[in-house]
């Protein structure tokens, strides 16, 4: 594990690389500009969705259940590019959480950036979805947000959160956030990003490095993930994870899995692992989409004495299990009318809980689920 750690703080040399990088996107238009284009003109985009569901959730060993509207992560996004010439492209986006249920959400807390584009590839600095959650979150879920997605067990929940904050989460959006993202080339492509360490303490730096690599062509994707927390539980801890995704298009439908293992540092000579995997399925029926996830959260290893998130620790039945069927019907391309139901069983020291709009008050070994029907609008 010693020798693990020092070749995480060796690419903190990652500065020099970026400013490179910057320097790169710099001159790219001019050296590649007989070659490639990039987006040309300049524009100003507004664009979002609204999505909302009435559902009815409920847990073991709860009384009665609970009857209520529910937002699932509906945005609103402002998108501006500039052509700079040469195939360089200036871009700024502010996006911003809009709760159809109650009408307000934060201002710019979702992907908020400002970068360069060019046929080298992008550069981002801004907050951002870490590339990590881009494995499985959007090409392997057929639910992606809200109460019945695979994010209640993977990742180990939902984050929008600084260095250390929710430490326990793989799934991430990130602030002070540098990101490069390839030009995709055969159908693979690459990401690299690092979030700078503002949370800097006199005993404790904290950073965060995430990558991905994908392969995406003719019905077939693939992809690898991998992330690595500094110093999120205390100085010298090293938290990492690593994700697959696998998807093939067979007709009108959709086979889908993916895999992950976290491994934390939780306290000095403590470790705590966890796999996880889901499988699923969509297919089309004429302008409807049947819906189907299996996602399994495996015993959790180590010798750590509590859990994290929704684990809970070594050696006290906590795995656990969640089924989501669904079916969505599309009036038009931007307009659909859906339904789905989800369970997750626990085990009796795991406290997984629905995604994005948590059931309150469960306890370890209870058994959330939930129903529901609902709208979808994108502009």
């Amino acid at each position: 594990m010693t020798q693990y750690r020092k070749t995480w703080r060796a690419p903190l040399a990652i500065a020099p690389t970026i400013m490179l990088l910057a320097g790169l996107l710099a001159t790219a238009g001019a050296v590649q500009a007989q070659q490639a284009k990039a987006a040309s003109g300049n524009a100003l985009l507004i664009y979002g969705f609204l999505k909302a569901d009435v559902e009815t959730v409920s847990a073991s060993g709860m009384d009665g259940s609970l009857k209520r509207l529910s937002n699932n992560l509906s945005v609103l996004g402002f998108r501006a590019s500039e052509d700079l010439g040469s195939g360089l492209v200036a871009w700024a986006q502010i996006e911003t959480n809009a709760r159809v249920d109650t009408g307000d959400g934060p201002w710019g807390g979702r992907n908020t950036g400002i970068g360069l584009r060019s046929p080298w590839g992008d550069l981002l600095m801004g907050q951002w979805e870490t590339p990590l959650r881009f494995v499985s979150v959007y090409a392997i879920d057929p639910f992606t947000a809200g109460i019945f997605a695979s994010n209640s067990l993977m990742g180990n929940g939902f984050a929008t959160a600084a260095n250390a904050a929710a430490p326990s989460s793989f799934d991430r959006r990130a602030p002070n956030l540098i990101q490069y993202s390839s030009p995709v080339v055969n159908g693979i492509s690459g990401r690299i990003a690092y979030a700078l360490s503002e949370e800097k303490t006199a005993t404790t730096r904290p950073d965060l490095i995430s990558g991905l690599l994908s392969y995406n062509a003719n019905g077939l994707y693939l992809a690898w993930g991998h992330e690595r927390h500094r110093d999120y539980f205390g100085p010298g801890s090293l938290d990492v994870a690593n994700r697959l995704g696998a998807a093939y298009s067979m007709g009108k439908t959709r086979l889908r899995a993916a895999w992950e293992r976290l491994q934390y540092e939780p306290a000095a000579g403590q470790s705590l692992r966890r796999d996880a995997w889901q499988l699923a399925v969509t297919h089309d029926i004429g302008q409807g989409q049947l819906r189907a996830s299996y996602v399994r959260a495996e015993e959790p290893q180590g010798n750590a004495t509590q859990g994290l998130g929704g684990m809970g620790a070594p050696g006290v039945d906590s795995g656990a299990q969640q089924v989501s069927l669904g079916y969505g019907y599309h009036f038009s391309k931007r307009t659909e009318v859906w339904g789905a139901w989800t369970l997750i069983r626990n085990g009796q020291g795991a406290v997984y809980n629905l995604s994005a709009n948590s059931l309150p008050g469960l306890k370890p070994g209870q058994d959330p689920r939930g129903l529901g029907l609902g709208i979808t609008h994108k502009f």
